[in-house]
């Protein structure tokens, strides 16, 4: 008598609607994320993001120490000219491709009286 064959996996089916989710998430990345590092000093940091056409997002953040703040839904992808200035005093400019996965995320970080600009959450 023929038994009939069982399908094996090694997946469990709810770490496969786990995989599911993380795939839906990672296209959802934020086009800017920003962080202060620094653990006792706060900073006000400006982002403008500008393409050929001019200016497309603005904003100002008051960063408390440790504090992360993400844009999300508010630039579409393309690529664009980020510049960030720290307190009034320290700039940064960088071409930046913003997307939906976290390789196409505009990182600014400060801490010890510095700010970063790079395209990419993950380097």
């Amino acid at each position: 008598m023929l038994q009939s064959a069982q399908l094996s996996t090694d997946v469990a089916p709810e770490e496969t609607a786990d995989k599911t989710a993380d795939r839906r998430i990672a296209r959802r990345s934020e086009e800017l994320h920003l962080r202060n590092f620094d653990v006792s000093r706060e900073h006000t940091l400006t982002v403008r993001v500008s393409d050929d056409d001019g200016l497309v997002f603005a904003n100002r953040y008051y960063l408390t120490p440790g504090k992360t703040v993400s844009e999300l839904g508010r630039i579409p992808p393309g690529e664009y000219e980020v510049r960030v200035e720290l307190d009034g005093r320290r700039q940064q400019t960088a071409t930046c491709e913003i997307g939906e996965r976290p390789s196409k995320t505009a990182l600014v970080e400060v801490g010890n009286g510095t700010v970063s600009l790079t395209e990419g959450l993950y380097r």
